[in-house]
C-alpha cells in the first residue's frame, strides 16, 4: 500500500512539470542570448526542484523523498552545465536548511541528479529524444543509491520499500518532461525563425523593408532626449547591371553578400542596415552627425573599392556610390531623409561614381537626373 500511496503523491508532485514547461516557453520567447536564456531555464528548474522538495513524501522510517531528481537532472540539457550547477546549488542549500539525518544522502542525491544531467550533455548532446531521455532517467535514478550514506539497516529498507516506485516515476517524470520541453524548445525556435525571416532579406541577411517600417515605428523610443537626430546613408553598387552581365547572377550574388557583409562590419547595434531593393543597401545612423556619417559612408566605400572578385580565373571589383541626409524626429521624418537620400545618391552617380555626396540643401525642390546605375 506504501508504494502505491508514495507512487501517487510522486505523480502529483509531477504536475509542476507543466508549470515548468509554461515558463520554459516563456523564457524562450522573451530571452535573448544563450547565457540568458540558460540561467533563466536554469532559475525555472531549479524552482520547480524546490517547489516538489516543499510537498516531501515521509516514508515511515522518518526519511523524505520528492521528485526533485527530475528537475535537476533536466538542468544540464536545457540550461546547460552552468545552469545545472546553479539548479542543483539551490535544491542542496534547500536540503541542507531543512537538515535532518537524511540530509547528507539527499545533498548527494543532488549532485548525482545533476551529473546525469552533465554527463547527457557531454556525451548525448543531440539525443533528446525519448531514448535520450529514457538514459538519462536512468542515470538520474542513481541517486536512490545515495540512502546508503545512512546506516546500512535503514538504506535497506528504505531501498526495498521505496527504490522500485522512486525509479520508475524518476525515469518516466525525466522523459515525459524532458519531451514536453523540447517540445517547447523546437516550437520556440521554429517561430524565431520564422520572425527573423519575415525580417530578412534572405541573400544578404540584411534586414528588409518591413523591418524598416517596425524600426522607423519606433525609432523616437531609441534615442534620447537631445539626441533624437541620425542620419540616412543610401549605398548603391556602381554598374552592378555589368557583373551580372559580364559574370552571371551567380557572381553578382557573391558581391551583394560580400559588400552587405562589409556595410555590417562597420555599423554598431543600435544601428539598422537594410537591403533598400535591388543593388540598393541603406544604413540608419542614430545619433550621428552629418559629418561622422561622410566618414563612414567613405571609410565603407574604400574597403568594398578594394575588394576582389574572381570568375573564371579572371578577377574584378566593384565601387560604391553613397548619398547622405539628415533626420530629426519629430521634425525630419525618416522617410523624408531616405529620399533627401536617394536625391545625394543620384548627385554622386552624376559626379561621376564611386564617391558620397550630402544633399545640398538648395537642390532640395530640384528635379534629380538619374544617371545609369
Amino acid at each position: 500500500m506504501l508504494q502505491f500511496d508514495f507512487v501517487g503523491q510522486m505523480i502529483a508532485s509531477l504536475g509542476l512539470g507543466a508549470l515548468v514547461v509554461m515558463a520554459y516557453g516563456l523564457i524562450l520567447r522573451h530571452f535573448r542570448g544563450k547565457w540568458f536564456e540558460g540561467y533563466a531555464s536554469a532559475a525555472v528548474l531549479a524552482c520547480g526542484a524546490l517547489a516538489s522538495m516543499t510537498t516531501p513524501i515521509v516514508v515511515p522510517a522518518g526519511y523524505v523523498f520528492d521528485a526533485r531528481a527530475v528537475f535537476i537532472a533536466l538542468a544540464g540539457p536545457f540550461a546547460g552545465i552552468g545552469g545545472a550547477v546553479l539548479t542543483a546549488a539551490c535544491a542542496a542549500a534547500f536540503r541542507i536548511l531543512v537538515g535532518g539525518d537524511g540530509m547528507l544522502a539527499g545533498v548527494v542525491g543532488i549532485v548525482i541528479a545533476a551529473l546525469a544531467g552533465i554527463v547527457f550533455i557531454r556525451f548525448m548532446p543531440q539525443k533528446r529524444t525519448a531514448g535520450g531521455f529514457l538514459v538519462l532517467g536512468c542515470l538520474a535514478a542513481l541517486m536512490a543509491f545515495s540512502v546508503f550514506l545512512i546506516d546500512f539497516g535503514t538504506a535497506m529498507l528504505l531501498i526495498a520499500g521505496v527504490s522500485v516506485p522512486l525509479t520508475i516515476v524518476n525515469i518516466l517524470g525525466v522523459v515525459l518532461l524532458g519531451l514536453a520541453l523540447e517540445r517547447t524548445r523546437r516550437s520556440a525556435e521554429y517561430l524565431r525563425d520564422v520572425e527573423f525571416n519575415a525580417e530578412r532579406d534572405p541573400l544578404t541577411g540584411l534586414f528588409n523593408r518591413r523591418a524598416l517600417k517596425q524600426f522607423e515605428g519606433r525609432i523616437g523610443q531609441m534615442l534620447a532626449p537631445g539626441r533624437r537626430s541620425g542620419c540616412v546613408v543610401l549605398f548603391d553598387i556602381d554598374r552592378f547591371k555589368l557583373v551580372n552581365d559580364r559574370y552571371g547572377h551567380p557572381r553578382g550574388d557573391d558581391v551583394l553578400q560580400r559588400v552587405a557583409a562589409t556595410v555590417s562590419s562597420r555599423m554598431r547595434r543600435s544601428d539598422l542596415v537594410v537591403r533598400y531593393g535591388g543593388e540598393e543597401i541603406a544604413v540608419v545612423l542614430l545619433s550621428t552627425s552629418l559629418d561622422d556619417a561622410w566618414r563612414i559612408a567613405e571609410h565603407i566605400r574604400s574597403r568594398v573599392e578594394k575588394l576582389v572578385f574572381t570568375h573564371d580565373r579572371e578577377t574584378f571589383s566593384v565601387t560604391l556610390s553613397a548619398g547622405i541626409a539628415g533626420f530629426t524626429v519629430g521634425d525630419i521624418p525618416l522617410e523624408t531623409a531616405f529620399d533627401h537620400a536617394d536625391r545625394a545618391l543620384y548627385q554622386a552617380k552624376n559626379a561621376g561614381r564611386n564617391r558620397t555626396e550630402i544633399l545640398s540643401l538648395p537642390l532640395l525642390h530640384e528635379t534629380p537626373v538619374r544617371a545609369n546605375a
